[in-house]
């Protein structure tokens, strides 16, 4: 057979363009953040464009947050477009810009080593995939988290001068006043919501009831949506409507958490500071009527509040509370908003027998008994969901999602209990003959 030799053609593998994403942390100035975010998105998308071989991905912006948080809703997405395979490489302006908490910037960086893909940092011209990479971005990243401890202490001090000018910081928007170069001015308008909700408390109304009123009669609240029981409670406990004025009454931790002052930092009070919507009189009449109605709940409470403050309803995130069952000596633990909202606006949230609750938590912390001191030690928070899960969140951050179901009452039920509503029917029936 004749030999015969074919050629066969070859094909060049095409170069694969690099995918390549923005990430820009602009300020809280809304003017500057809208400029500074326009400014830098052209900036980067012409960048990404003359370059042949990149691929513009996207820019991903987190306005007004710090870099020291953990929690930047944009930059968890660049995470989490990284580990979906969709970036290959992100700019950024700064290592500043990009995390100023040192563990926090390793950590990512590591974890998009890792993937094999490459963070440039602009300002210093760094790669974090070359050698002297992490050294010098833990020694950069060090002092960016040192500066910005350091500005944050800054700021304390700047408030704190202000304060004791007997000088509000930054409030733009009191209910019943106008803030005008730092003046409380009274808006006449909002001051006599603020005197009625004072009048029906007196009157013995309570949070609940003066809330169904402002929204029956669709009076808006502070932020100009329905009253809510919280909001009431603000007012009615509020001195600033009294011509006092309290400074300092809260702060931020270092968690960048807002916390009540208890007496972590000083205070300072200014009498006489402006024009009184309440006569102080009235307001203490108010608050001893406040704190004796307290007073009564937590003794009636006090026999268990083990799960006091700790369950938080997945629908409308209020706290859910402890119920006696009617006609029976059980409790179940029922979310605020289907307790006493108005009709039409409850809560469709599940409510939790209280044995299933105790039963559940001693599964979620693997002990045979619980109390107080344990739950406290251990637990953040219990999410209790509509499909009957709980979410347990451990303060080390664990998260552990159980599922509970009712128990048949035939199951459930105890001799004991059983004689109870026999003898509680009988009664029933006497009463009627």
């Amino acid at each position: 057979m004749e030999k015969r030799i074919e050629k066969v053609a070859v094909i060049p593998k095409l170069k694969q363009r690099k995918r390549v994403a923005a990430y820009v942390r602009v300020s809280m100035d809304k003017e500057t953040m809208l400029h500074s975010f326009t400014a830098q998105a052209s900036y980067y998308k012409e960048l990404i464009s003359k370059h042949k071989d990149w691929e513009f991905v996207d820019i991903y912006a987190d306005y007004g947050i710090s870099g020291t948080k953990v929690n930047r809703p944009e930059f968890s997405r660049m995470i989490e477009d990284c580990r979906n395979g969709k970036i290959d490489m992100i700019i950024t302006k700064s290592i500043s810009r990009f995390a100023r908490n040192t563990a926090l910037l390793l950590a990512t960086i590591r974890e998009l080593k890792a993937l094999h893909i490459n963070v440039y940092f602009e300002e210093q011209n760094m790669n974090s995939m070359s050698e002297q990479g992490e050294l010098m971005l833990t020694l950069i990243g060090s002092i960016a988290e040192a500066e910005a401890k350091s500005m944050s202490q800054n700021v304390k001090w700047r408030i704190d001068k202000t304060f004791m000018q007997g000088e509000v910081y930054s409030t733009t928007r009191f209910y019943g006043y106008d803030i005008i170069d730092k003046k409380f001015i009274v808006n006449k308008e909002q001051a006599k919501v603020v005197k009625r909700i004072f009048d029906m408390a007196l009157n013995g109304m309570g949070y609940i009831k003066i809330t169904e009123v402002l929204n029956k009669e669709g009076i808006k609240n502070p932020s100009g949506t329905k009253w809510t029981y919280r909001s009431v409670e603000r007012i009615l406990k509020e001195d600033t409507y009294t011509g006092r004025l309290t400074l300092q009454k809260s702060y931020r931790s270092e968690k960048k958490v807002k916390t009540i002052n208890n007496g972590e930092l000083r205070k300072y009070i200014v009498e006489n500071d402006h024009v009184a919507i309440i006569d102080v009189d009235t307001f203490n009449k108010v608050r001893e009527m406040i704190d004796s109605r307290r007073s009564k709940a937590e003794i009636r409470n006090n026999d268990n509040d083990i799960f006091k403050g700790l369950i938080r309803c997945s629908v409308c995130g209020a706290c859910f509370q402890r119920k006696k069952r009617y006609g029976y000596d059980l409790y179940d633990w029922k979310c605020w908003n289907y307790l006493y909202a108005t009709k039409g606006e409850r809560c469709k949230t599940v409510g939790i027998p209280e044995s299933i609750l105790i039963e559940k938590t001693k599964e979620a912390l693997e002990v045979d008994e619980i109390t107080k001191e344990i739950v406290k030690e251990k637990l953040k928070s219990i999410t209790a969901y509509p499909n009957r899960v709980l979410e347990f969140v451990f303060n080390d951050g664990i998260k552990k999602s159980i599922t509970w179901e009712l128990i048949s009452r035939r199951f459930s039920w105890t001799d004991e209990a059983r004689e109870k509503a026999r003898t509680r029917i009988l009664n029933r029936k006497k009463s009627k003959n």
